[in-house]
């Protein structure tokens, strides 16, 4: 009896030490984490160049996924070969547009999303953008290859001689239309299980969003170590807003038409200053349910919705924009030899910008067309989106200050400028804000409704 008590204590004293071992084991894993992240966060970033270096690297035409892996901070130590090697067999993510799913700012956040998901689950990844045309319209793959087919999906019965389905498939939809329930399951899912895998086995998931889901892969601390895979070694660094450029070259370069456009921008900027400035309206009413877009210098006034996109939203933020920011640019003398290159969704405040900036206008020619809202009468918007790509690709690549609208195609486009917090500067409210670092971009924001009074 003695005997067999000694036995039991000793088995829970082991037990005991086993469960103490484990939790010492966790926490000591957790603060090493915590103090690599803090070490990490805490390193002297790279030194920016002055802006006449800025200058400098703009006229000489770099080689820009280059940048983003040898000069960047931030991305400087990506292993790149991870990210193309290609992943399991038979299992992939596959972002899809069909429909409605918003402009091409909303797209590439969702697009930027599920790329980095795939990377996480050790999944292919997958492009299907049909709405309103094919995206290999106007871009293709640069180094990874977002267009492979489907290995095993379909295969044909031997007997029957019909194609079957080959492989599982599930369709998830984030878009903003989807259900609240399902929107916050999914970030739940994604912030903090463990086996992502287990909750969606199959082997092809078909996506449709346009969500940020960067802090909640970033939280989730069981899929770390895959990261750090990746040479990105600490959840700082997986942030939408540092991956962003480096991720939009690794995968995608305009088809030859639209680099023909992009150069010949260039060679019309002739390596000037130049001011990028986007400048996006919307409707804008007032209270009588009147358009008020007003240019005080030139005596312009209409009423009624924008002409250029009819079905476009209402954004009553945006009133006086294109005075507001004209005026801002007259205001300093050092601008008046600079170039202006602009973008907009309203043929009229082009029209605005010709009879004020004459020569030193730079404009992509063609018809204003959004992605989402423009009507597709005969194939219209498929054939402006040379358009929307030519001004998107500039706003990253010959801008020396930037002034833009508080929307993802100027935010976007702007953060691929090799230093994109370089005299930028953003509209919201009727006020122009110095924007020097995403805290203060995020300060903006807190203070005008969370962006929605801009």
């Amino acid at each position: 009896m003695i005997v067999r008590n000694t036995l039991c204590k000793r088995i829970i004293v082991g037990y005991v030490l086993f469960l103490i071992s484990v939790v010492l084991i966790w926490r000591h894993h957790e603060q090493s984490i915590r103090l690599e992240e803090e070490e990490d966060t805490l390193k002297p970033h790279l030194p920016i160049n002055s802006f006449q270096q800025t200058i400098k690297t703009l006229e000489h035409d770099v080689n820009r996924l280059d940048f983003w892996l040898k000069n960047n901070s931030r991305t400087i130590g990506i292993n790149l070969t991870a990210i193309l090697t290609r992943k399991r067999p038979n299992k992939y993510l596959v972002y899809v547009c069909h429909e409605n799913c918003g402009g091409w700012g909303d797209r590439l956040r969702g697009i930027m999303s599920l790329f980095m998901l795939s990377l996480m689950l050790d999944r292919n990844f997958r492009i299907e953008i049909t709405h309103p045309c094919n995206l290999t319209h106007v871009l293709r793959p640069n180094l990874y290859n977002w267009t492979q087919s489907i290995d095993g999906l379909v295969v044909v019965d031997p007997v029957t001689h019909r194609r079957r389905f080959n492989l599982t498939r599930k369709m998830l939809i984030t878009t903003a239309n989807a259900r609240e329930d399902v929107l916050k399951n999914v970030s739940k899912i994604l912030f903090s299980n463990k086996t992502i895998d287990s909750i969606w086995p199959e082997d092809v998931l078909y996506w449709a969003t346009n969500k940020d889901y960067f802090h909640q892969l970033a939280e989730n601390v069981f899929y770390r170590k895959k990261f750090k895979s990746y040479g990105i070694m600490t959840k700082y660094n997986i942030k939408l807003e540092i991956l962003f450029s480096l991720f939009y070259e690794i995968l995608f370069q305009p088809i030859q038409r639209i680099h023909e456009q992009i150069q010949q921008i260039k060679t019309q900027q002739q390596n000037q200053h130049t001011i990028c400035v986007q400048i996006r309206t919307g409707k804008l009413r007032t209270n009588k349910q009147t358009f008020d877009f007003i240019d005080l210098t030139f005596g312009f006034h209409f009423e009624g919705q924008n002409p250029t996109i009819p079905d476009d939203k209402l954004l009553p933020g945006r009133r006086n924009i294109s005075e507001s920011i004209f005026s801002f640019i007259d205001s300093n003398s050092s601008n008046k030899d600079s170039r202006i290159f602009l973008t907009t969704d309203n043929e009229q405040v082009y029209r605005d910008g010709q009879r004020r900036f004459g020569s030193r206008l730079l404009y992509v020619q063609g018809e204003i067309t959004h992605v989402d809202r423009s009507v597709n009468v005969d194939q219209k918007v498929c054939r402006e989106q040379d358009k929307l790509l030519t001004d998107f690709h500039l706003l990253g690549e010959i801008c020396h200050m930037s002034i833009i609208s508080n929307s993802g195609f100027g935010f976007w486009g702007n953060l691929r400028r090799f230093q994109p917090f370089e005299q930028l500067f953003v509209f919201c409210n009727g006020k122009i804000y110095k924007i020097e670092s995403m805290w203060h971009l995020y300060k903006m924001r807190e203070q005008n409704q969370h962006g929605e009074a801009c």
